[in-house]
């Protein structure tokens, strides 16, 4: 590297260059030949071209290439629609082919890319140059963005003046009525069309908001829409250059459609004033899309994007108008989503958030007009209830919220909610307080609604695994009835009866995560179809650890296809390293399977499924289990 030489001064020179010869014609080849000699002093080159955008901002057009035998033509353009996602992201983007490195260095004034450099290179260059190369290209932007708005400024001068009058007013308004307002009225005016139209889509292309002006200056609004031609490429021509249809569009898409029209005045619409039209149609579109942005970055700021109630921000800015505000009697109600996690886990997070949907729902429904609802948390809501006084009005709003969720029959796991409350009647309550007071009696709710919940949990998980496989709720209970006669003759205790029967009725559940197809083939499965039940036991395993109501019994679950001789899945577990309560279930389930049969196994008679059970004892099953089972008085079990 010569004395002195650096990237970051190649790109103030290569500025410098442009912006001192912006009215140069052939500025660009002057302008490669010194990057490609200046950057080659650092990095060695074979090549460097230089892309700007056209005219249009919709690509880029290559200007000129400098290599290693002089300047060569270019004529290349890139659609902006096709740059890869990093130069969107506005970093640098590296490819290759057989013989040589490539390098796209973007350059971008602000939020938008104004051209492109492409370095050709031997070798990669090196990622500890990345940062000089960014550096160069924000000086290079820099005078290309000048560049570019002086040859417009020479070309167009005429209008100069009215684009920043008009942007100006644009940018002054934040109501988009208003907003179409002053842009028919300044453009009609300036450039005296006897119609001029404006047409809003939305994302179905449905037109949803039209207005206009005439030639005699009444604004109209349109209630019937007429079809529209499609604008996705550019303006279209109505007829004899005296009217045009422009799209309205952003980097989002095309968001409508403006008419311009001289049909009596018969005021051609040339070239010049077309360009103009598309640089107005760009400006306005860009003031629309920053409102919408503008708009959503609003009610992101205090929205809640899932439920659509406010956010733990808004909290902050409500106290603080609160403390401004005569609230009080303020009433303070805490909930917190029961089963958020399971549904996640067994179902996906799409059945989590319709969770979430549906209680933002309800409670919506329930509370006062004037109640300030939040997302608090993840799984918690917090309601604000101003000039609530009566402790009964807030107890009933909480009963109110439970009484719908059980009826709530819209979500793959039940919707239940624990709910906590706290009334401050005067300015003497502190909100922190209130919170604490709320907070403390929702735990205390909650572990209070934890046997009930678990209850109606088990409950909706056998319904679901029951729809979901040939495995009805009836083998369900048949199993459990089998495995407690086993687990008595074993002498287990009443919490590991309990657990026992808690196993019978979900051993199965990873099943939930096999698709129906397989579970409920006709005839015999593949091996990868295999492969896919044989993760079922895993599935289990981890829906039941999830959840604190099942995860006493996950082992259990993960084990229950074990075998005694270790050949069994998913472990390979063998003997007593399986645990006990999964010995009894593999026996009970075989044998259920068995008389009853399935979808893939036809039905055989009670006592060849015995003879089954002691012809594999020992090596699939515990023998004790087997000799146990066998023993069972049969006569009074239901079958």
């Amino acid at each position: 590297m010569a004395e002195g030489t650096n990237l970051y001064r190649v790109g103030i020179e290569g500025a410098e260059l442009l912006i001192s010869n912006s009215r140069k014609a052939f500025i660009y080849e002057e302008l490669v030949e010194y990057l490609f000699h200046g950057i080659n002093k650092v990095l060695d080159l074979e090549q460097i071209t230089f892309y700007a955008i056209d005219d249009e901002m919709e690509n880029l057009r290559g200007e000129a290439i400098y290599n290693r035998t002089g300047l060569v033509p270019s004529y290349d353009f890139i659609a902006l629609d096709r740059l890869s996602a990093e130069i969107k992201k506005k970093e640098l983007y590296r490819f290759r082919d057989r013989k040589y490195h490539y390098l796209w260095i973007p350059l971008y004034a602000g939020s938008h890319l104004v051209g492109l450099i492409e370095l050709q290179t031997p070798v990669p260059v090196p990622e500890a140059r990345e940062q000089e190369l960014r550096g160069m290209a924000g000086s290079i932007a820099f005078g290309l963005r000048s560049l570019l708005f002086e040859r417009d400024t020479i070309r167009e001068k005429e209008n100069t003046e009215f684009y920043l009058r008009l942007n100006n007013e644009l940018q002054s308004l934040n109501k988009r009525e208003q907003l179409i307002d002053v842009f028919l009225e300044m453009v009609a005016k300036n450039y005296h069309f006897d119609l001029m139209t404006v047409f809003l889509f939305n994302e179905d292309k449905e037109i949803t908001f039209c207005k206009g002006i005439d030639e005699s200056g009444r604004v109209f609004t349109m209630e019937k829409f007429p079809a529209l031609p499609d604008l996705a490429a550019d303006y279209i021509n109505i007829g004899d250059s005296i009217g045009y249809w422009f799209p309205l569009k952003t980097n989002t898409g095309t968001v409508g459609v403006t008419l311009f029209y001289n049909l009596y005045t018969l005021y051609k619409i040339n070239d010049s004033l077309l360009n103009t039209l598309r640089i107005l149609c760009s400006q306005f579109a860009s003031a629309l899309e920053n409102l919408r942005m503008f708009s959503d970055l609003q009610r992101a700021a205090f929205y809640d994007i899932l439920t659509g109630l406010y956010n733990r921000t808004y909290f902050d800015v409500v106290v603080n108008e609160l403390e401004g505000q005569e609230a009080f009697p303020l009433g303070i109600i805490m909930g917190d989503l029961n089963g958020l996690k399971i549904a996640n886990d067994v179902f996906g997070h799409s059945a989590g958030d319709k969770l979430l949907i549906e209680l933002a729902g309800i409670i919506k429904s329930v509370c006062p007009e004037d109640a300030l609802i939040f997302r608090w948390g993840g799984d918690e809501f917090f309601i604000l209830l101003p000039h609530l006084s009566r402790e009964e009005e807030i107890k009933q709003i909480c009963n109110n919220i439970k009484k719908r969720c059980a009826e709530n029959k819209e979500t793959a796991v039940l919707l239940s909610v624990s709910l906590g409350y706290a009334l401050g009647k005067n300015r003497d309550w502190e909100l922190a307080r209130l919170i604490k007071k709320a907070d403390d009696r929702m735990y205390r709710n909650k572990l209070l609604d934890r046997k009930n919940y678990r209850y109606r949990l088990i409950s909706s998980l056998k319904e679901t695994l029951a729809r979901k496989s040939y495995e009805s709720t009836d083998h369900a209970e048949r199993m459990a009835e089998l495995a407690i006669r086993v687990g008595q003759k074993l002498g287990l205790s009443g919490n590991e009866l309990e657990d026992l029967k808690l196993l019978a009725l979900l051993h199965d559940l990873g099943k939930v995560v096999v698709s129906d197809e397989i579970l409920n083939k006709e005839g015999s499965l593949t091996e990868e179809e295999w492969e896919e039940i044989m993760k079922h036991p895993e599935a289990g395993y981890r829906i039941s650890q999830s959840s604190s109501e099942l995860s006493h019994i996950s082992n259990y679950i993960l084990n229950h296809h074990e075998h005694w001789d270790g050949s069994g899945y998913p472990l390979g577990n063998k003997g007593e390293e399986i645990p006990l309560l999964s010995r009894i279930i593999a026996v009970v389930d075989a044998y259920d399977v068995m008389i009853h049969g399935g979808s893939y196994k036809a039905p055989v008679s009670h006592e060849e499924a015995l003879e089954e059970l002691q012809r594999c004892a020992g090596t699939q099953f515990d023998p004790n289990i087997v000799e146990i089972f066998c023993e069972l008085d049969f006569a009074d079990i239901s079958q």
